[in-house]
């Protein structure tokens, strides 16, 4: 059952970003060409502001679903009852803090904005921006008892089926009124739809959760829990100081229209990452309850198989962002009507962009574990150090070397501090086993995605036709020759084989299903 829920999980996920990739790049398309550098900048400005803010939920989800784990597997509903009432207060409390934290920003928004932003309605945008967080904490909720059933794709095709609805109308809204304000509405719209919509499906599906309002867990429950909480709040300080302070940073030091050719950038990298963690994250719920129900040898089985896969999905997308960032980007822009060579940066840029996705990426195994087995405790310290060395490092060079200096700063504070510490955490706690066996996996995987990286990097440049015909076949070529020289060398590895057999036998049998159901169609007819 483990293995057929991350499968439908994946596929959903995979689906939804699919769509999600085509309708936001098509909708990107068309903001540009109808509004101006400054309001994605804007986007990607207000966007990050709203996350340093939602450092007031603390980690709780994390720590909330881990606590879920146990008793989704023994299906104890009253166990589950009064997680979600804890659960709900606490998200209730977020969004007041949220709300009110953001209010106070209000009067500060132009010490973020470079000279003069060009962008009318600046503090009713960020309010709407407000609203936008706030409501995911009124309802959002909910959807972390359907993930932990493992049934995360159906919370995915809800979103998936408003997202398309929210992409359609601000397209037709950007065609028909060119309107920032109108545009952000239909995005609060569908975003508080979907959370209700989620909401009223999970009370259906799990209909004892009516039964009692005001239960909570035990009082050590909620001390065990509060504890994970104040460590998941040092995890997520981390996280959110350095992966959206980069905008603000360079807003203020460097100037908007550069976060908004930035942005463009980060959300190509956004839409392969949510592919990404879609397929990976579709594992934790899987991973949380394999870790309490097998032994840690199992565990540490599975972690090896995932974390192959995760290297192969990062290092393909890194090449091919490293590949084809310039070429799709101004091929993209041009087509906007604007000149695509002012939306482009220097390729140290685009190579820093891209080790820096890469090495998150990395990590995205290691951590997911990590919380499925509920050891964020004992690297809580970490994300101070992180946070210190990124703002630092950042700020020091951005003065000198602009938006070099903040993409340093960033891989600087991976290298130096999370990248060895989280596995030092998972290893020691969680596998019990030497770390030295993560630090020559990482080499190895790392040094193969370099050196097979070299080699497809170098015959793509011999494409250079110009226009959509050679992304295509960069594209094309790119992918045949980095994934056929994995397959290659990886091919008889353990990990590999394993992966493949796992796939190959989960295909076979959803087809075998389908050619049951189909004969069965064709006897009744």
């Amino acid at each position: 059952m483990r293995t057929k829920n991350t499968f439908l999980n994946a596929l959903a996920n995979s689906g939804s970003y699919v769509i999600n990739l085509v309708l936001s790049f098509v909708a990107r398309t068309i903001f540009i060409r109808v509004l101006s550098q400054e309001y994605l900048g804007v986007q990607g400005l207000f966007g990050n502001i709203l996350s340093v803010l939602s450092l007031a939920e603390l980690g709780i989800g994390t720590a909330m679903i881990f606590h879920m784990y146990k008793p989704i597997a023994e299906e104890d509903e009253q166990g589950i009852i009064e997680m979600m009432n804890l659960y709900r207060i606490l998200y209730s409390i977020v969004a007041g803090v949220v709300t009110v934290a953001g209010l106070i920003l209000v009067p500060f928004l132009g010490y973020f904005t470079k000279g003069n932003p060009g962008v009318d309605g600046l503090t009713l945008i960020y309010l709407m921006y407000l609203a936008n967080t706030v409501v995911s904490y009124l309802w959002g909720y909910k959807r972390a008892l359907i993930d932990g059933h493992q049934k995360g794709y159906i919370s995915t095709l809800i979103v998936t089926l408003f997202m398309t609805i929210q992409f359609i109308a601000q397209i037709v809204v950007l065609l028909v009124f060119e309107d920032f304000i109108i545009y952000l509405s239909m995005q609060i719209i569908c975003n508080v739809l979907t959370n209700i919509t989620i909401a009223i499906k999970c009370d259906r599906m799990y209909p004892y959760l009516k039964r009692d309002k005001k239960s909570l867990p035990s009082k050590e429950t909620r001390q065990s829990i509060f504890k994970n909480v104040s460590a998941m709040f040092m995890h997520k300080l981390g996280d959110v100081m350095v992966n959206n302070t980069d905008s603000l940073i360079i807003s203020t030091f460097v100037g908007l229209a550069t976060v908004g050719i930035f942005d463009n950038y980060r959300m190509l990298l956004g839409s392969v990452n949510s592919a990404i963690n879609g397929i990976l994250g579709s594992f934790v719920a899987s991973v949380g309850n394999l870790s309490v129900t097998d032994d840690k040898s199992r565990v540490f089985h599975v972690y090896k198989t995932l974390n192959f896969i995760g290297f192969w999905i990062h290092s393909y997308a890194a090449v091919a962002f490293f590949v084809l960032f310039n070429p799709f980007i101004k091929t993209w822009i041009d087509l906007t009507g604007r000149n695509g060579d002012d939306y482009l940066f220097p390729l140290s840029v685009v190579f820093l962009i891209v080790i820096n996705f890469y090495m998150s990426g990395m990590r995205k195994v290691t951590l997911n574990f990590r919380d499925a087995m509920g050891l964020y405790w004992y690297d809580r310290y970490k994300p101070i150090a992180e946070v210190i060395v990124n703002l630092v490092v950042s700020i020091v060079l951005v003065i000198k070397y602009g938006l070099v200096g903040v993409l340093i700063g960033t891989f600087v504070s991976t290298v130096g501090v999370c990248f060895w510490v989280e596995a030092l955490v998972t290893y020691k706690y969680g596998f019990e086993k030497s770390v030295s066996h993560y630090f020559k996996m990482f080499t190895i995987y790392t040094g193969s995605m370099f050196l097979f990286g070299g080699i497809t990097y170098g015959l793509c440049r011999l494409i250079s036709m110009g226009g959509i015909p050679e992304v295509l076949l960069k594209l094309v070529a790119c992918t045949v020759l980095y994934n056929g020289i994995i397959m290659i060398v990886y091919g008889r590895t353990t990990e590999y084989r394993e992966f493949m057999e796992k796939l190959v036998g989960l295909i076979e049998g959803k087809l075998g299903r389908e050619m049951v159901m189909l004969r069965r169609v064709l006897r009744v007819k």
